[in-house]
């Protein structure tokens, strides 16, 4: 604001509110001592002076609080122009002192705009960064389900993009249980106590592939399959299959008492070379195909109700360490007859 202007306000507001006051007096004196008027015009005109005397001072005090917002207005339009000229000097502190107001300027909307653009990019670079955070986590994610389905030296050559996945194993030992009663059971249930039933019985099973390093291949309906020997290679996995299906009967057993329900488990085991691979290309599962798989199947489906019934090939692998029943020979569906063997316990338990 100039200088002129701040005195012109300045002069107004102490002297205004007295001339308005002296003029408004002189005028009343007039009308009162005026022989022109009568006494209702006399009083009408007193009455127009009254309004404005009034009006004057409402001009007045608006005028007050326009200086007041112009002394506030100069306030901080000072204060502003304080900061921008000081950031103006450091920033064209080494400039050449020859530069003129428009460069000057210039430079300021660059350094703002240089400001504007390093904050973009920190946030750019931010966003990126959750991104690859969140890519992270649900790569991790994906990993641990893909290892809820493939062994994970099986996952590993997927992610590595191996068009085939196809091996043979010369001695591996499978098993297939079924859950005797489940089918009447299901019809007095619901599907939704069916599948619970399921899980908690199926969820115990999968603790116990863990507890002998076995690998379970699949379940379908009230049926599991599991085995042993791959894919990496275990010496011991006809034993470790012989004792996984014992305490599956533990498991069936104790389940039975703790819910009534009448179950029990007729398990079949057989042992010998199989080709385990991937086969699909959605939904994709790790699977094994040879006849040593069907006739594990033929054990379980040829077998007795609570009772593990092994292939002679499991028994000679296994009779120096369990006891067995001898079935003698059994017409097996697909292969004629076949020298079977009940697993009942193992002796190592028995000598100890």
């Amino acid at each position: 604001m100039q200088s002129s202007e701040k005195e012109y306000l300045s002069t107004r507001q102490q002297d205004k509110m007295q001339s308005m006051s002296q003029a408004s007096q002189k005028l009343r004196n007039g009308i009162l001592v005026s022989t022109k008027f009568d006494a209702s015009q006399r009083s009408e005109a007193l009455g127009y002076l009254d309004k404005y005397k009034s009006a004057a001072k409402e001009i007045v005090k608006l005028d007050q609080e326009i200086e007041a917002k112009l002394n506030d207005f100069d306030q901080k339009s000072h204060e502003v122009s304080q900061q921008l000229i000081a950031l103006i000097e450091s920033e064209v502190e080494q400039a050449d002192r020859t530069i003129d107001l428009i460069i000057q300027a210039a430079k300021i909307v660059l350094v703002v705009a240089l400001l504007i653009a390093v904050l973009s990019a920190g946030k750019v670079a931010k966003q990126f960064a959750l991104a690859l955070k969140t890519l992270a986590l649900e790569k991790k994610n994906s990993e641990r389900l893909l290892l809820n389905i493939l062994p994970q030296s099986i996952a590993e050559r997927l992610k590595q993009e191996e068009k085939k996945i196809a091996d043979s194993y010369t001695a591996v030992t499978v098993l297939f249980a079924d859950i005797v009663g489940f089918t009447e059971l299901a019809a007095q249930i619901s599907p939704e106590e069916l599948v619970g039933i399921l899980n908690v019985i199926f969820s115990e099973f999968d603790e116990l592939t863990e507890k002998y390093g076995l690998e379970k291949i699949k379940t379908i309906g009230d049926a599991y399959m599991v085995v042993g020997g791959l894919p990496e290679e275990k010496p011991d996995h006809a034993n470790a299959i012989a004792a996984m299906a014992i305490d599956m009967q533990g498991v069936i057993k104790r389940f039975s008492q703790e819910t009534g329900n009448a179950l029990s488990i007729r398990i079949g085991i057989n042992t010998g070379p199989v080709v385990a691979g991937i086969i699909g290309r959605k939904k994709f599962v790790y699977d094994l195909w040879g006849d040593t798989v069907n006739i594990a199947s033929r054990m379980e489906s040829h077998g007795v109700p609570g009772s593990i019934q092994v292939s002679e090939t499991t028994y000679k692998q296994l009779k120096n360490q369990y006891s067995f029943e001898d079935r003698g020979s059994v017409q097996v569906k697909g292969k004629g007859q076949m020298n079977c063997y009940l697993l009942l316990r193992s002796k190592l338990k028995i000598e100890n």
